[in-house]
């Protein structure tokens, strides 16, 4: 029985990251790139940010689901060490780059520029709201 709530917990948590996760990456995007000043609208960033946004917030909802509900690891640093690792694996699965060429090393700075802060603040806020279903049971 423990186990059985323990993965609905995770499937939970996981769910929260990969549904609110991506619109909240992509308000985050709206406002970092200066568009909230110009009275831009935040639609295309919101609706935009599903087709990416929607991997990283899975691997870094499996990555907290995990290190919360087997591992007891429960604290704000997680979401953020989620991020990099789901970010990093994004960037080597999708990069399509040789690891010896010159521009690797700011190919990788270019993109975890763009991809990093709303990724990190995605991260957070969904850890936030499931907290609630990583604490231990009773």
């Amino acid at each position: 029985m423990l186990f059985q709530s323990r993965v609905w917990r995770f499937l939970l948590v996981t769910a929260i990251f990969v549904i609110v996760g991506p619109p909240v990456g992509g308000i985050a995007a709206w406002a970092s790139m200066g568009a909230a000043f110009s009275l831009r609208s935040p639609v295309p960033f919101v609706t935009g940010s599903y087709g990416e946004g929607m991997i990283l917030a899975l691997g870094s909802g499996l990555i907290v689901a995990f290190a919360g509900l087997w591992l007891a690891l429960r604290s704000w640093p997680v979401p953020i060490v989620a991020a990099l690792v789901s970010n990093a694996l994004f960037f080597v699965l999708t990069a399509d780059m040789d690891l010896s060429r010159a521009d690797y090393v700011s190919a990788l700075y270019n993109m975890g520029r763009v991809f990093l802060p709303p990724s990190i603040v995605a991260a957070v806020v969904c850890w936030f709201l499931a907290r609630p279903l990583l604490r231990p049971e009773r």
